[in-house]
């Protein structure tokens, strides 16, 4: 169960916080969520979402891309909302790919620039002290610095997309055809921690 309830569309007094919820309900995740519980402080929803679409909707980098990167934050973090929802325009494009970026990344299957940029996803997710520098090399032998510092500013946005969701606990909506009830890790470390015995 989430932490805080989100607000569904139109629950909020602000129309545009509406349009924003709604948009996440019937596109982006098909899911609300995530911007329902950002929706209780109206400003950050209406800061957050065009970051968003400044880069999934741009099309200088392919948005199934960065979808890839986003799942693989997800799985590095092990943010559990972030591993279950999928970006509903991206959806069919990444399907088949899925099991080629989770767990060791395959650079046998992938397309070179998909593969280059989830293994981006995974060192940013993991500790980025320790990128190696040859890996730049190989990420401007396939883009550019100006896709690169993009494709670094999406993934450090997924990041704390999952250190979001996973310190609110953020569970799917009602509405959603997502598993409900989402179980994150640590919960029985959690729970006992609530117990009136814990400390003494």
């Amino acid at each position: 169960m989430s932490r805080f309830q989100a607000l569904k569309p139109g629950q909020s007094p602000d129309p545009k916080v509406n349009e924003l919820l709604a948009g996440a309900s019937n596109g982006w995740w098909q899911d609300s969520s995530m911007f329902g519980t950002i929706a209780r402080q109206p400003a950050l929803l209406k800061t957050i979402v065009p970051v968003f679409e400044s880069f999934f909707g741009a099309g200088r980098i392919p948005a199934h891309v960065f979808e890839m990167m986003r799942l693989k934050t997800g799985e590095i973090n092990d943010c559990t909302y972030c591993k279950e929802v999928r970006t509903e325009a991206t959806r069919e494009l990444i399907k088949e790919k899925e099991s080629a970026f989770f767990g060791k990344v395959d650079f046998d299957r992938l397309p070179l620039n998909e593969a280059l940029a989830v293994q981006l996803a995974e060192y940013i997710a993991g500790d980025p002290n320790y990128i190696p520098d040859g890996f730049f090399e190989r990420l401007a032998g396939t883009y550019s610095e100006e896709e690169v510092i993009e494709l670094v500013f999406a993934c450090s946005i997924f990041n704390w997309g999952n250190k979001f969701n996973i310190t609110m606990q953020i569970d799917s909506s009602e509405e959603s055809g997502y598993t409900k009830g989402l179980v994150y890790p640590g919960a029985d470390i959690r729970a006992a921690a609530n117990s009136p015995t814990h400390g003494e």
